[in-house]
């Protein structure tokens, strides 16, 4: 008898979850950030639920980011990175080879001559496009790769405040960053540079 009681109760339970619930309608489900999960679907694109689990931005990006700050990066079709609102509409046009998730007001970018620099959030380019590569900002300040493949940082205004003299470099937090110079030895730096451990 208590076991068809629990077959009765778990059916009406069931029956009382919507199906956008359902693990299986999505082949991958991301965690819940800003209110919204990117999902893949069947056809292997992209789009985002809110927390009842309804569409919110249909499945039809071949890749995409969570949303941070606001907004989400989405590869198109042709392989090129943009970012979309919570609405789904393209806010900065997919043009770009590669793009980072928004920190600070800035969002990493690669240009098609693999030069990377920042954009804000209307797309205007407020650091050129001119390292090598570049990480994420961090206490005001990112660290980049020039030319001869040294790695510095600089400021949301693209000076260079330590100079690019590091074989490697790590983001700043509480007030440091990790750096390994030319030998290989490792060293914490502070914000103007000095090495503090």
């Amino acid at each position: 008898m208590k076991r068809i009681i629990y077959i009765v109760l778990s059916a009406v339970v069931l029956s009382l979850v919507p199906a956008t619930y359902a693990c299986a309608q999505w082949k991958e489900q991301g965690k819940y950030r800003e209110g919204l999960a990117d999902v893949l679907d069947a056809n292997d694109k992209w789009g985002f639920i809110d927390e009842t689990g309804k569409v919110v931005i249909p499945c039809q990006w071949n890749k995409v980011s969570p949303f941070c700050e606001g907004l989400a990066w989405v590869k198109d079709a042709n392989g090129k990175f943009g970012f979309i609102d919570k609405t789904g509409k393209v806010v900065i046009p997919c043009q770009w080879k590669s793009i980072g998730t928004f920190r600070d007001g800035l969002a990493y970018v690669k240009d098609a001559k693999d030069k990377c620099g920042f954009i804000d959030k209307t797309g205007k380019v407020v650091i050129p496009c001119k390292w090598n590569s570049a990480g994420p900002f961090s206490e005001g300040l990112v660290w980049v790769v020039d030319a001869n493949g040294k790695f510095g940082f600089i400021d949301k205004t693209g000076k260079v405040v330590i100079p690019c003299k590091w074989r490697l470099a790590n983001p700043f937090k509480n007030g440091k960053a990790w750096v390994m110079d030319t030998n290989g030895t490792s060293h914490f730096i502070d914000h103007t540079g000095k090495i503090v451990e």
